[in-house]
């Protein structure tokens, strides 16, 4: 998610899921479900175009509905690029991980050391800034650069420009006392690794988990164009009421908190490796899935940029146009990832499919009580 104030995480993510089908299911049924469930969901939302990808020991599934280009009626596509939202603060996570594994620093360091200008840094530590906990502010919601994120989308922004903006801004609460969703947080994470590592963070993304990976079609785009094959995104305009192509966004807007692309032959890659762990050390993953309760609902948890839905690990993402779930539970094996090419001011519906498909996926427990 990038914009994500914690009523718009209540709608996001406050769903109730069912539990794990065993082997005797008739998969060619609970296909024609999924299929039924996502084709009645894509009218009811009245979004542009869904699509999804189920990855189990028992059962592999894809498919797509709806439109990917509203003016030239092109059909979603697998193989369509998106812009991936907030799923981009795992990566930048996993950078800092990378690097206190490499004893660059320790995630139990102060950001004073880093940041002394920062209100209250000396009583923020990184882990509060990597799981949400530090009350540091989402600039985002800043009426100018919501104004920018929504509708003045070529708008440009540096990393310094929007760490000014939050200083400004009000805390959310007193470090380690609750937790909040927030982009200012991975606006300085993004900065931290800069200043530590001497190069840009694009870069680090790229050497660190892009080509060690080889993920082909995931970059951190330097200009606010999509090249090859790609969905177009769209918005709901609160204003006129018209769905809007907002495909072209200036990425300075989200930086290293969102402005990510991918594809998703690439998330079913990265998101493995996101929760097994092999980009770090074990300890390191240790410390990534040390999960907070958010206080939002019980099922929800957030780790070192991930987070934990009733087991299910991974992230989401919404950024204007796009909307992203991609979730893997390890324990059953069971990958879901889910694309929606609509996000606006109300928010998103990736979540929500996600949580349909999971119904009929797993129907007879359920890990999702609120």
């Amino acid at each position: 998610m990038i914009r994500v104030r914690q009523s718009l995480l209540v709608l996001i993510f406050c769903f109730s899921l069912s539990g794990f089908v065993n082997a005797q299911k008739d998969y060619s049924v609970i296909k024609k479900e999924i299929d039924h469930s996502v084709d009645s969901l894509l009218t009811l939302y009245k979004v542009p175009g869904i699509s999804f990808e189920i990855n189990t020991p028992e059962f592999s599934y894809a498919n797509t509905t709806g439109l990917g280009d509203i003016q030239t009626g092109v059909k979603r596509n697998l193989n369509d690029k998106i812009r991936i939202g907030s799923i981009t603060k795992t990566f930048v996570a996993t950078v800092i991980l990378q690097l206190t594994d490499e004893g660059k620093l320790k995630i139990d360091d102060k950001l004073s050391e880093y940041y002394p200008d920062y209100p209250n840094s000396e009583n923020i530590t990184l882990r509060q800034v990597l799981d949400m906990t530090s009350g540091i502010p989402d600039y985002i919601d800043d009426s100018a650069v919501t104004k920018s994120f929504f509708y003045d989308r070529m708008d440009k922004y540096t990393p310094e420009e929007i760490y000014e903006i939050t200083k400004k801004m009000k805390p959310y609460f007193p470090p380690g006392t609750a937790w909040h969703y927030s982009n200012g947080n991975y606006n300085i994470l993004g900065m931290l690794i800069e200043k530590i590592t001497g190069n840009k963070v694009y870069n680090e993304i790229e050497n660190r988990i892009i080509k060690p990976l080889g993920l082909k079609n995931t970059s951190f785009p330097l200009t606010p164009y999509m090249d090859g094959q790609y969905s177009h995104g769209y918005m709901k305009n609160n204003s006129t009421g018209e769905t809007t192509d907002v495909t072209v966004i200036d990425p300075s807007i989200t930086w290293a908190a969102g402005a990510m692309i991918s594809d998703f032959d690439d998330l079913k890659i990265y998101s493995e490796a996101l929760v097994n762990g092999s980009m770090l050390s074990k300890a390191a993953q240790e410390e990534r899935l040390k999960f907070v309760k958010t206080g939002v609902v019980d099922f929800l948890e957030y780790g070192l940029g991930i987070a934990s839905v009733g087991g299910f690990i991974g992230h989401n993402g919404g950024i204007t146009g796009y909307n992203t779930s991609m979730y893997i539970h390890p324990e059953m094996k069971a990958q879901i990832i889910v694309s929606v090419n609509e996000f606006g001011e109300d928010g998103g519906v990736s979540d929500k499919i996600f949580s349909a498909i999971a119904n009929k996926l797993f129907p007879e427990k359920n890990f999702f009580k609120e």
